[in-house]
């Protein structure tokens, strides 16, 4: 392609982000907003919304009146959410929770499957979903896929013990099969994605998520960027210990549960009981289970506060499914926290349950598409 020819398709392709980001923010807008706000002719701005407007990206929310004084009334723009959508697929050994969104993230059909491992089943699942969801495959921007393992930032799973993966290009061969873009991420991640999207992270630009399920896990966002670490391993919070474990010689292994997960799961796991079953007996005043949970809400405060104190979030998360049984303890860990350090912090827990990782697995891949285009 000729340099400048490029140069131009360039200039014109950020132009057309930069409206369309301006309508999503500031909606209803005017053409002539628009075009005085980023500073571009109004010939431009108009070809741009026209454009837009064919797309169904955008929509024509009818004429209103100057805001003062006298003057023709102007056309005001707003945004299409559901000019496209994002698919997101959570992949447990168990099921998959698969997603279908608009661009705001209202789910449009949602459908947990049995298990799928392969990429050809994966990408067949993906199809499915939204044929059911009524959108247009041709409308479907992106996927993106929660893997509960260790993932590079280009799609490469170093390591999935569950899902028996090592060094496997699973972006790359879902890319091969689908006819929109792919991304794929860790578990606990996207789900810290998801509750930042539509849950209660509040759209907070410095939260930290802490998954309690089978294992304990987090993810970090810092100024509106996931932060993955130099091996993609930030958050491995399942492997911190106390001097107690250190002078018990107890010692973390890769690939094998860490010691603050191990005690973390006795505390909840006993006499064939789970988390769930151990919380009721709590609040009926069981006092085996009062003593196991209030070591349990003392040790996992100790995180949150000296997490709170490194990273200094505004909000702390706590998700996984673990957390749907954890309301009453909230109080507690929030008091407990509250004391153990002077910074400040708002500690929730995740509104979105079962489906927070497939979610965010949507929010990621629809951004990541969003940030090619701006390129």
């Amino acid at each position: 392609m000729n340099r400048n020819v490029g140069s131009l398709e360039l200039i014109k392709r950020i132009n057309r982000q930069l409206v369309l980001d301006k309508i999503k923010e500031e909606q209803p807008i005017s053409r002539a907003r628009i075009a005085r706000e980023l500073s571009l002719s109004k010939t431009t701005v108009s070809a741009i919304c026209d454009n837009l407007l064919d797309r169904r990206m955008i929509v024509d929310l009818g004429e209103k009146g100057p805001e003062k004084g006298s003057g023709r009334p102007s056309k005001m723009l707003g945004f299409n959410p559901r000019s496209a959508c994002g698919v997101g697929i959570d992949l447990h050994t168990e099921n998959a929770m698969a997603v279908v969104t608009d661009l705001n993230g209202e789910v449009l059909y949602r459908q947990e499957a049995p298990a799928v491992s392969l990429p050809d089943t994966i990408a067949r699942l993906a199809m499915e979903v939204v044929q059911h969801s009524g959108m247009p495959v041709e409308d479907t921007i992106a996927l993106g896929v929660s893997v509960p393992g260790t993932v590079t930032q280009e799609g490469v799973v170093i390591r999935a013990n569950r899902m028996g993966w090592r060094e496997f290009d699973l972006k790359g061969a879902l890319t091969k099969q689908l006819p929109f873009s792919v991304t794929v991420n860790n578990e606990a991640n996207c789900a810290a994605l998801g509750e930042r999207w539509r849950g209660t992270g509040g759209r907070s630009d410095n939260l930290y998520y802490i998954a309690l399920d089978g294992g304990v896990g987090s993810a970090i966002i810092s100024e509106g960027n996931l932060l993955y670490g130099a091996g993609c391993r930030a958050g491995e919070i399942g492997y911190l210990l106390g001097a107690g474990d250190v002078e018990a010689g107890r010692q973390n292994v890769l690939g094998q549960r860490g010691v603050l997960e191990q005690k973390i799961y006795a505390l909840l796991h006993w006499e064939d009981k789970g988390p769930r079953q151990v919380m009721e007996d709590y609040v009926r005043g069981d006092e085996k289970a009062r003593d196991a949970v209030t070591e349990f809400v003392n040790m996992l405060s100790l995180t949150v506060a000296n997490l709170v104190s490194v990273l200094n979030p505004e909000t702390v998360v706590i998700g996984g499914s673990i957390a749907q049984w954890m309301e009453p303890v909230l109080p507690a860990i929030r008091a407990i926290v509250s004391s153990m350090t002077p910074i400040g912090t708002q500690v929730v827990l995740g509104s979105l349950g079962p489906w927070a990782a497939a979610i965010g697995a949507v929010y990621g891949a629809l951004s990541h598409t969003e940030n090619e285009n701006r390129k």
